[in-house]
């Protein structure tokens, strides 16, 4: 079984080397690094650029097997702070990779301008994105790191909700963990699905975890 901390800016780098793995998997973030989507350095940039802000805040969640970093889980709730010490979560720094790339400048630019993906109720916590290493997807991993997110809903009486590209991760999030979907759109020629849980999140036993890339 995997052990779960709670990550901060002191595991960014291991965070990120796991995040780079799999977000090139993910649909929306698969057409925002278009023709660089193999490349390492801005599948790095990427994964900083959204990781960062929620380690500072307590906001994501590691498993660790073997004492090894295999797994990262970040979600944001409606009220969190991302500048907690004042300083902005962003600096121009931040996305200079994306400056000088002629493509992928103008895909962030639209990511950035366009309407949020919207939430089902003003309190719901926005379950981020999840990544594993290859060697522990099927494991017990995604699930002792959904764990937390439901936990964090429960004692804030809180359902939870996330937005994918995936209809395999959207399906298992409905037979897995007891939500529902609650609207669909298209985004950059993407289908997403939305799904939301129950007010708090009703906990359901996995039959058996499975391999699923959002």
């Amino acid at each position: 079984m995997a052990h779960i901390i709670t990550l901060d800016e002191g595991h960014l780098r291991p965070a990120v080397a796991v995040m780079a793995q799999g977000i090139g998997q993910i649909p929306l973030y698969q057409w925002l690094l278009g023709e660089h989507v193999d490349d390492p350095e801005k599948l790095e940039w990427l994964a900083e650029l959204l990781l960062r802000p929620l380690l500072r805040v307590g906001c994501a969640a590691g498993a660790e097997e073997d004492g090894r970093l295999v797994g990262v889980l970040a979600w944001q709730p409606h009220d969190v702070d991302l500048s907690p010490d004042g300083q902005p979560p962003l600096t121009p720094a931040d996305v200079a990779v994306a400056a000088r790339t002629p493509g992928l400048r103008e895909r962030l630019l639209e990511l950035w301008t366009s309407p949020p993906l919207p939430s089902p109720v003003d309190d719901a916590v926005n379950c981020l994105f999840v990544a594993l290493l290859p060697e522990a997807r099927g494991g017990r991993a995604l699930l002792d790191l959904m764990r937390t997110v439901e936990a964090f809903c429960h004692e804030r009486n809180r359902p939870f909700y996330a937005w994918t590209g995936s209809p395999a991760l959207r399906d298992w999030f409905i037979s897995g963990w007891n939500t529902a979907e609650f609207a669909t759109t298209e985004r950059n020629g993407i289908t997403m699905y939305g799904v939301v849980s129950d007010r708090p999140p009703i906990p359901k036993t996995v039959p058996r975890d499975r391999d699923v890339r959002a």
